[in-house]
């Protein structure tokens, strides 16, 4: 299991996401790992990722021999200010029954990639989950397109739509609250938008982890379509001609699920990771 599962899942069985906990009020007020950083070292501990994060993009290519060295200090960091975990439909909507309430919001990846806000709805794809959404409405200057809260059927709709169209389903934390994290977002993206996912694939900066499961696939069932291939965003899918049914890089998959929810002829599945000797620790 993955690291958080180890540390929050304690003995009920669940994954540390599905934990009611996680998403409380009281977990909102503790104090921000980020906060204790800044005291103790006079800078705050986002700031430093990130400073560190740019390091080891530049020393990918131009330094490749302290890359290494930068990407384990921003791995080892960078779980207590702001991380997150690829989910499934299913459990997207699970999260939205244990959170509340749920606003839409715009994306902060967009904003930083390209300097784009949504201000309409309908282009909205992120959602803001628990207490610290009510922020957007006192700080109308920090979060210029405002938080529209939706019902709790609603969202699900929407989460549906998304999922149709590839779009991958993300949970989001913000920061380490007296050592466990705070669930606050449910981002739903594709590989040119979202950070966390270009970070991983593009730079080994794992701010992103795996899911629960990964895909398999029934050759028997598979009539080579290969619709699937065009929903995922993490590579992991190819088409071998010659046989007429499609390959699976396990080591690639996140076990987002859009290739399953795609199929027509039931031909793949997601399957625990922690099956899988050679992938039970790739998170």
């Amino acid at each position: 299991m993955c690291e958080f599962c180890m540390a929050h899942s304690g003995s009920t069985g669940l994954p540390w996401f599905k934990q009611a906990r996680m998403y409380a009020r009281e977990m909102y007020h503790r104090v921000r790992a980020d906060s204790q950083h800044r005291k103790k070292h006079g800078v705050g501990l986002e700031a430093q990722v990130q400073g560190l994060a740019l390091q080891a993009m530049e020393a990918k290519s131009l330094k490749p021999q302290k890359y290494p060295e930068i990407v384990a200090q921003v791995n080892k960091l960078t779980r207590n200010i702001h991380s997150g975990q690829v989910i499934t439909l299913d459990e997207a909507e699970t999260m939205i029954d244990l959170a509340s309430p749920i606003a839409f919001i715009a994306c902060d990846c967009r904003r930083a990639k390209y300097g784009y806000v949504e201000r309409d709805r309908s282009r909205m794809t992120c959602l803001g989950l628990g207490i610290g959404m009510f922020r957007y409405e006192r700080l109308p200057g920090r979060y210029i397109a405002g938080a529209e809260f939706v019902s709790d059927d609603e969202a699900k709709e929407w989460l549906r739509e998304w999922n149709k169209k590839g779009l991958v389903h993300t949970l989001m934390t913000f920061g380490l609250r007296n050592g466990a994290p705070y669930i606050g977002g449910l981002c739903n993206c594709t590989f040119a938008d979202c950070l966390s996912i270009s970070w991983r694939l593009d730079y080994g900066i794992k701010q992103l982890l795996k899911g629960e499961g990964v895909a398999t696939l029934d050759p028997n069932k598979c009539n080579g379509c290969f619709q699937c291939i065009t929903k995922c965003q993490f590579g992991a899918l190819t088409a071998n001609i010659r046989k007429e049914q499609v390959n699976i890089d396990m080591s690639k998959c996140f076990g987002c699920g859009l290739c399953v929810n795609s199929c027509n002829k039931q031909a793949l599945k997601l399957v625990d990771r922690r099956k899988f000797e050679v992938l039970k620790y790739d998170w």
